[in-house]
């Protein structure tokens, strides 16, 4: 990671589905952690499980094994909440990188090219989506963390993308600037007849 005009650079490896690995640079990165209440329900979920298990209620197993056994589930449920808690949003040089958590497992792509249109917006996750996360089908998804802010695209094949942002003028206007010229660069062109 090195600083450039008041931006970090990051360096993002992406392995593809036909086996490939791209590498490409990313000039601006967002992280949106979950809300406060949404990782405290996780966390006392999670102690749900390993309390009983420590007290040795309902087993007859050994406490070495319940001990055992409860730092794997802590460990598990601290791996899970690494890859599912919150969304980093990178801007790259030629696509816009979404993934859930900080690490690219559940992730999506954005070349773009394929991005006709962007804009900040107020939206209800709640209403239109049923909550936060990977939501929507159809023509209309969205890809949050919290909040009720997004940076929504219109994407070629007439889809809505929502993005949540903590910050979505400046993740906006990130995208603008790295992008430039290449925002629906595949759309096309009007026919001259």
């Amino acid at each position: 990671m090195m600083q450039t005009d008041g931006c970090y650079v990051f360096w993002a490896i992406d392995l593809q589905s036909d086996g490939t690995v791209t590498e490409e640079k990313t000039l601006y990165r967002e992280w949106t952690p979950w809300p406060g209440w949404a990782a405290t329900i996780y966390w006392l979920a999670l102690m749900a499980v390993v309390v009983p298990l420590l007290a040795g209620f309902d087993t007859d197993l050994p406490a070495i094994t319940r001990g055992l056994l409860a730092l794997g589930v802590v460990a598990l449920g601290a791996g899970l909440a690494r890859v599912i808690g919150g969304l980093t949003v990178l801007v790259q040089e030629t696509r816009l990188y979404l993934f859930l958590g900080s690490y690219p497992v559940i992730r999506r792509a954005v070349p773009y090219s394929e991005i006709l249109d962007l804009h900040g917006t107020e939206y209800r996750p709640l209403a239109e989506f049923g909550g936060w996360g990977v939501r929507g089908f159809g023509k209309k998804k969205a890809w949050t963390a919290r909040g009720n802010e997004a940076v929504v695209m219109t994407l070629t094949g007439d889809r809505l993308l929502y993005v949540g942002s903590d910050h979505p003028q400046r993740l906006e206007e990130r995208i603008r600037t790295v992008a430039g010229e290449g925002l629906g660069a595949s759309a096309e062109a009007p026919s001259a007849s």
